[in-house]
């Protein structure tokens, strides 16, 4: 019938609270064995995670609705529009010049998708006009978040830049713990907050944590692009 057997909020909650957990040890860790020599608290940085924060927050709750209005195959195939608002995000907010080239490609990106949902049935798109609106506030929440966490993790020459990632980490998790919290709570109207958990549900959660592990440390060296 179209709807979760758990509530979908505390996907993205026990994501971030793993996340955070593992940043920690990896943290403690790092600490351990002398790895860690600089490691700066300062109020302005701190909050300033909570921009990327939230803009993830939207992106991973709006997944649940798309493929929930329109299905997990044209979630899959919108899910490429992450990058054409990635590359103009990152031109307008990093000055990241792109080729000729790769704006010719993020061209043809949306174009293949547009012609792929062409296949769909006229009542089925405007049926789903709800869901398509999740679509575009997903992409540019998730190339928001992309780019200000690149922002903030390599810091363009400032304290931030020399931070061990792991400490950087654990600033990002707690506020998407925060706000996962908040949003679980005003939800949860069972007993168990994980009520009607399955397999499949605990396996998206271990998936996603360490997908998002694995970003991080992309942003950190690399960039979007290489992400996406």
């Amino acid at each position: 019938d179209g709807t979760y057997p758990y509530n979908s909020f505390m996907v993205p909650c026990a994501v971030e609270a793993l996340k955070l957990c593992l940043s920690v040890l990896l943290y403690m860790s790092a600490k351990i064995r002398g790895d860690v020599h600089r490691v700066s608290f300062r109020l302005y940085n701190f909050f300033a995670f909570s921009l990327p924060a939230l803009c993830y927050f939207v992106s991973n709750n709006c997944m649940f609705y798309i493929i929930r209005e329109l299905g997990p195959t044209t979630f899959q195939i919108t899910s490429n529009l992450k990058i054409l608002a990635t590359g103009v995000l990152m031109r307008i907010c990093l000055g990241r010049k792109l080729t000729w080239l790769q704006w010719k490609a993020l061209v043809l990106l949306v174009l293949g998708a547009w012609i792929t949902k062409q296949q769909t049935r006229t009542e089925e798109l405007k049926s789903s006009s709800w869901g398509y609106t999740l679509v575009v506030c997903n992409s540019f929440a998730s190339g928001a978040g992309g780019v200000t966490s690149e922002l903030l993790l390599k810091g363009r020459g400032s304290v931030i830049d020399s931070e061990p990632i792991y400490w950087q980490n654990i600033q990002l998790y707690f506020f998407g713990l925060m706000f996962g919290l908040a949003s679980s709570w005003s939800t949860v109207v069972d007993s168990s907050a994980f009520a009607g958990f399955n397999a499949w549900a605990y396996a998206a959660v271990v998936s996603h944590t360490l997908a998002g592990l694995l970003v991080s440390f992309i942003l950190k060296y690399l960039d979007n692009f290489a992400k996406c």
